[in-house]
């Protein structure tokens, strides 16, 4: 019953779920972007000023550290998108629990960029 609930809740809000999934899929790429070439960077430095001697080229160790600060930020950013998901469902959730009233749990800034930015959902049945 609570996955039927659940599939239906997200039907009744597909546009919003697309829409935001596809913005949070542009953050999550930029922001392992941002992470890897960030870490790729200090770890330049880093290789450059602390063990310019030792190494015949930096392009081996830097490639080593980029993948890895890549998949790790994938997994960190995975988390950051969850969160964003989530969020947004159990906005959608409180909202068509409560409407447009005083008594909803969402902060109202979530509500005002909501609103300004989506429609709210119209009450539909789902598989009755």
């Amino acid at each position: 019953k609570s996955a039927k609930e659940a599939y239906c809740l997200i039907m009744r809000n597909a546009a919003r779920i697309i829409a935001i999934t596809y913005v949070s899929g542009g953050v999550v790429f930029v922001g392992k972007m941002f992470i890897t070439t960030l870490t790729t960077g200090a770890a330049y430095f880093v290789l450059d000023n602390e063990l310019r001697d030792e190494l015949y080229s930096n392009i081996g160790p830097l490639f080593f550290i980029a993948l890895s600060a890549w998949f790790i930020s994938g997994m960190f950013m995975g988390v950051f998108d969850m969160g964003i998901a989530t969020i947004l469902q159990c906005f959608v959730a409180d909202e068509e629990m409560y409407g447009d009233s005083q008594s909803m749990y969402a902060e109202g800034s979530l509500k005002n960029w909501v609103n300004d930015h989506g429609k709210s959902s119209e009450k539909r049945g789902c598989m009755d």
